[in-house]
């Protein structure tokens, strides 16, 4: 009994006793390549791709940060050529686990924007919406980190010609990604 209250209480005081990760504060940057799946409320898109992205942002101090993306897709549907692109911003919470591992969390804005430059389709969606993230960075070197991440958002996009388009676009993303801090 004493030692599962031993164990349990290092646990909860190495959980919330932050690290701080080599070099983690200041500005970052990176790439990353993503597999975004897409979908409607309607239900007529239900469709995945790979993605690719930007981003980067700025470490306050080891647990608070804000950080900004833009990413694109690779054609969602066979038939034509629909792709998303969006811009995001977002505070970031984050807590190292280790010297080289720090987990984080992330709700904020997205834009997006649906478009087809196909012959038979030339349509152009752009909504407003919010993101919400969590992943794991791994520092490699003092100034690299690999970043594995998942993200979901949620627009509600409007088109010029459908006064009362109600179709909102959920996006989900799994992520690999390098990124190189200042």
């Amino acid at each position: 009994m004493k030692l599962n209250s031993l164990l349990t209480a290092g646990m909860l005081l190495a959980a919330t006793t932050p690290a701080l990760a080599a070099e983690d504060l200041g500005f970052y940057l990176g790439g990353q390549v993503n597999h975004t799946s897409v979908e409607d409320n309607i239900g007529t898109l239900d469709e995945s791709a790979i993605g690719l992205g930007i981003y980067g942002g700025y470490n306050f101090n080891d647990s608070f940060g804000i950080e900004t993306s833009i990413f694109l897709t690779d054609s969602l549907v066979d038939e034509m050529d629909l792709r998303i692109a969006a811009v995001t911003i977002s505070p970031v919470i984050r807590h190292a686990f280790t010297d080289s591992v720090t987990g984080y969390l992330k709700a904020g804005l997205v834009v997006n924007k649906t478009y087809s430059n196909d012959d038979g389709v030339d349509e152009d969606y752009r909504g407003t919406g919010w993101l919400f993230g969590a992943g794991v960075d791994v520092t490699l070197t003092e100034s690299l980190a690999l970043r594995v991440s998942y993200e979901m958002s949620e627009t509600e996009p409007e088109y010029s010609e459908l006064e009362n388009y109600y179709a909102d676009i959920s996006l989900k993303q799994f992520g690999v990604g390098l990124h190189y801090r200042f």
